[in-house]
């Protein structure tokens, strides 16, 4: 059993005790505290978040700023590797009543933590005398942490939309002087540009962001209006069978290849392959692999049925068990890393991720014009979409939807086999759950 599954397990035999406890201590689902401004006194609160290598240095300078201006404020921060190790952290800790003050949470963890009474409502918080307008932000961003009756649980806080990164150099090789625009030129650039030995496309699947821009692109959604699993979305003729196909023939004609964990980075800086998939967070890493050896090419993915593509990473979010001050204090910290002048440092001085507001961009044109991953996640982010927020949906995507999607790359099952499996396991984990969304 994984940490993932180890630490859900552990938090459902968990849940119904504490949603019984909250419900005949009259408190209901969630948690809303009375506005309070920070106080005066010292106050520590506690940031978990997966912000390692230029991202732990661009945050660890964020922090210095904040504790500038709030002097009374201490934020101690603990990095965790990855979203694989945070959820079973977040999850073990909410078990045994000791979670952070705030943490980095992916909007499909929360849906059982507001069931629980884990999560502070922000609503009371932003609408309140020390809070904020949200009318700056970028709707699809804040939507994520927006539940059905109106209530703000999460914030923005580091994230990008999925784009196509490419050797420039291979490409003018191959004569391709423009990128593709839909899956037809996709599948004749890369048969182009697989030659001695070359398989174009390097797929990476440590996360299933990069096929689900394809199955977007398709016309796919996964979840109906109830949140249960879209039976649509898994049809022979569906959009799933459709993005798997596509991939799936990719691997078969010798123009894609799949990946171990982050290999699709190294594949491209060594020139074995030419494309590779990822959200701007890559970019950093990216440029650092490649090492001048050839220019890096950035561009929207192609389209099919519609022009789509993957919202990835990680929201905010204030845990209930911390005391009144520490939530005032969290606040305070999470109304900084989201304002105008937070997220312009962020996205300057991580130089992978986005701005959570609309505001920053016009502001930020000098930096945006050397720096084309953001230029362009931030042009194709009016059609990217993020992960469906129910609760069964993190386990079905890292787990069923991953084994799907690699099952038809490694040729162990046809798409529409792999799309069955999927969904009747999609049913069993929707079932068990419940809904939330």
């Amino acid at each position: 059993m994984n940490n993932w599954s180890l630490g859900k397990k552990m938090f459902l035999a968990a849940s119904s005790a504490a949603l019984m406890a909250t419900t005949l201590a009259g408190c209901g689902s969630s948690a809303a505290p009375t506005p309070v401004a920070p106080s005066n006194k010292p106050v520590t609160i506690t940031f978990w978040n997966e912000m390692t290598g230029p991202y732990e240095i661009a945050l660890s300078s964020e922090i210095s700023q904040f504790h500038k201006l709030h002097p009374n404020i201490t934020v101690q921060d603990t990095v965790v590797p990855n979203d694989a190790a945070l959820e079973p952290k977040l999850l073990t800790a909410i078990v045994a009543q000791d979670p952070p003050t705030l943490s980095q949470v992916n909007p499909p963890w929360a849906t059982g933590f507001i069931q629980t009474g884990s999560l502070v409502n922000l609503s009371p918080l932003i609408n309140g005398p020390q809070g904020f307008s949200l009318s700056a932000y970028y709707p699809n961003m804040l939507k994520a942490g927006t539940w059905p009756n109106g209530d703000q649980y999460l914030m923005p806080f580091n994230l990008g939309a999925a784009i196509m990164y490419y050797n420039k150099t291979q490409f003018q090789q191959a004569g391709i002087t423009s990128t593709p625009t839909t899956w037809q030129q996709f599948t004749l650039d890369t048969a182009k540009l697989s030659t001695n030995g070359r398989q174009a496309f390097a797929i990476t699947l440590v996360h299933t962001y990069p096929w689900l821009a394809f199955f977007y692109q398709a016309g796919g959604n996964f979840i109906n209006s109830k949140g249960m699993p879209n039976a649509a979305a898994f049809a022979p003729n569906g959009p799933g069978v459709k993005a798997l196909t596509l991939w799936g023939n990719m691997i078969k004609n010798g123009s894609a290849v799949l990946t171990h964990g982050y290999a699709s980075q190294t594949d491209f800086a060594d020139g074995t392959s030419s494309i590779l998939i990822g959200t701007t967070g890559f970019y950093p890493y990216l440029q650092q692999a490649v090492a001048g050896k050839f220019p890096i090419g950035m561009a929207p993915l192609p389209g099919d049925v519609k022009q789509a593509t993957s919202l990835f990473g990680g929201y905010l979010g204030i845990f209930s068990k911390s005391t009144p001050a520490q939530q005032a204090a969290a606040f305070a910290f999470v109304k900084y890393l989201t304002s105008k002048a937070g997220t312009l440092y962020w996205m300057e001085h991580s130089e992978g991720y986005l701005p959570v507001r609309s505001d920053v961009e016009q502001e930020a044109a000098s930096f945006l014009a050397t720096h084309p991953a953001q230029a362009v996640s931030l042009s194709v982010l009016p059609y990217a979409k993020m992960s469906p927020k129910v609760a069964w949906w993190d386990e079905f995507s890292h787990e069923v939807l991953m084994n799907a999607i690699v099952s038809v790359l490694i040729n162990k099952a046809t798409p529409v086999q792999a799309m069955q499996q999927a969904y009747q396991q999609a049913k069993v984990l929707a079932q068990k759950d419940g809904t939330y969304q």
